[in-house]
């Protein structure tokens, strides 16, 4: 009588282990940085459509007091220093905003995330 042998295919133990905590990392990594990625977003709609509406006559400070007043109300913090506003006579307004943002990810460490955002 021959014996004959079958080897079985397919995730041990340990494989489903491993893939439950690669897929773990990756939902955790989403849910941090999702929101930073949505806010920028908003920001570069936000951008826009503060240069579309600003008049010639506008002065910078005054676009920068508007763009502050409805980053405010869509709850996006950006320092007033990392907000440009270029103004070249008749031309539209141009507003260019950079800035960083730290994502704690565990413990000591944390993901840095640059942006450079423009109208």
């Amino acid at each position: 009588m021959s014996r004959i042998q079958s080897r079985e295919a397919g995730l041990g133990l340990v494989g489903v282990i491993f893939w439950i905590v690669v897929l773990a990392i990756a939902v955790a990594l989403v849910v941090k940085i999702g929101p930073i990625y949505y806010d920028n977003l908003s920001l570069q709609n936000i951008l826009q459509d503060q240069a579309r509406h600003a008049s010639p006559s506008e002065s910078a400070g005054e676009i920068l007091y508007n763009l502050q007043d409805r980053l405010n109300v869509a709850m996006i913090k950006v320092n007033q220093q990392d907000i440009q506003i270029i103004k070249n006579g008749d031309a539209p307004v141009k507003i260019v905003a950079n800035y960083d943002r730290v994502v704690p990810l565990v413990g000591n460490i944390s993901l840095l995330i640059h942006f450079r955002t423009r109208s």
